[in-house]
């Protein structure tokens, strides 16, 4: 009679070394996954802190001269404290910087802000020529007296029937600083 050696390497034994094998070989692959995931959620969440810190730089560069816009059209405030060219000049600086900001932003800030910006000044007044101002010149005339100066007339728009009420432009100014509150990731502004 011949005896019947049992052979250990029957399939069960090699299924159990295969598991055994692959097991280590699954949680080295899970964690290279899990520490690439990590690495992407560090990097967009250091990309977000930077994008925030940019966006809360221009909201203080812009913010305070759309303040002074808003109160030099709506005549309260410092509104006194600026001359026309003054004025004129806060335009320009808004205009560059919301251009430059325009990718960090959501479109809805450029549109705000440049429909603030019409319903301030009449821009295209020619080559050369500054965008008009569209207030009521008598109002500020008065205020100013024997301080107003001639040339400041030519700044002003001079049919009253394009002169933006103060309201629209009180209005328009919070619609700005409630996108910008929204960009910033502050939530709403009431």
């Amino acid at each position: 009679m011949q005896l019947q050696t049992s052979n250990p390497w029957n399939s069960l034994e090699v299924v159990k070394l295969l598991v055994a094998g692959l097991i280590p070989l699954i949680l080295v692959v899970i964690g290279l996954f899990l520490n690439k995931m990590l690495k992407r959620f560090e990097h967009r969440q250091w990309r977000n802190q930077k994008l925030i810190e940019k966006r809360l730089s221009v909201y203080d560069d812009i913010a305070p001269l759309l303040n002074d816009l808003l109160c030099y059209y709506t005549y309260v405030g410092s509104w006194k404290d600026f001359t026309p060219h003054e004025i004129i000049q806060k335009k320009r600086v808004v205009d560059k910087k919301i251009h430059i900001a325009a990718p960090l932003f959501s479109s809805s800030l450029f549109t705000e802000v440049m429909t603030f910006i019409n319903l301030c000044f009449k821009p295209f007044q020619g080559w050369g020529h500054d965008a008009k101002l569209l207030t009521d010149i008598q109002r500020r005339k008065e205020v100013f007296g024997d301080k107003w100066e001639k040339n400041w007339n030519a700044l002003f728009i001079t049919n009253n029937i394009e002169v933006t009420e103060p309201q629209k432009i009180k209005e328009s100014y919070l619609k700005i600083m409630k996108v910008f509150s929204e960009d910033i990731g502050l939530g709403e502004y009431n």
